[in-house]
């Protein structure tokens, strides 16, 4: 079985043991984690996020430019539905938060885009878990994009603003 299959193998199967242990190992696992991040099945663009925050945290210079890829992926110019990177740029932040300080405010700054704003709250709440100082800064920015009529979104500013406060939330 190669790489790929192998990849691809243990993230259907919930494989989370074998997979951090595979990504730890052998950086050459990213490459077919970034493919699944697109994937159909959303616990596997779940699984594929966390295991590129973990290969982020023992590989940081691949780290940097998986952080890099992703943004891009952000980017109008890149053509490509970026979206579904935004999991994996939280689970890099939550893993490394010093790797990813400098991508917050980049990050924070998409707000504006209605079909970005729910998940980029959601990765930026991940990186409030590790370091809420890092987020805190860009709340006041934040804010003004939340739709308020929204209970979503609201929910979603409220559990973040509480994160970036220095609190811990359980609510999914």
């Amino acid at each position: 079985m190669g790489l790929r299959e192998e990849v691809s193998a243990l993230l259907r199967q919930g494989h989370e043991k074998a997979l951090a242990d595979l990504v730890a190992s052998d950086r050459r696992a990213l490459r077919p984690l970034m493919g699944r991040l697109w994937d159909p099945d959303a616990d596997v663009r779940a699984r594929a996020a966390g295991a590129i925050g973990l290969a982020a945290e023992h590989h940081t210079a691949l780290g940097i430019e998986i952080i890099r890829r992703l943004m891009w992926a952000l980017n109008d110019e890149s053509a490509t539905n970026g979206v579904y990177g935004i999991p994996a740029l939280g689970a890099i932040g939550r893993r490394n938060p010093r790797l990813f300080e400098p991508f917050v405010g980049p990050l924070a700054s998409m707000a504006w885009d209605d079909g970005l704003r729910l998940e980029l709250m959601g990765a930026l709440a991940a990186v409030a878990e590790a370091d809420p100082s890092l987020v805190a800064p860009h709340m006041e920015r934040l804010a003004q994009y939340v739709d308020g009529s929204n209970p979503e979104e609201t929910g979603a500013m409220n559990r973040l603003a509480g994160l970036a406060r220095g609190g811990t939330t359980h609510d999914g």
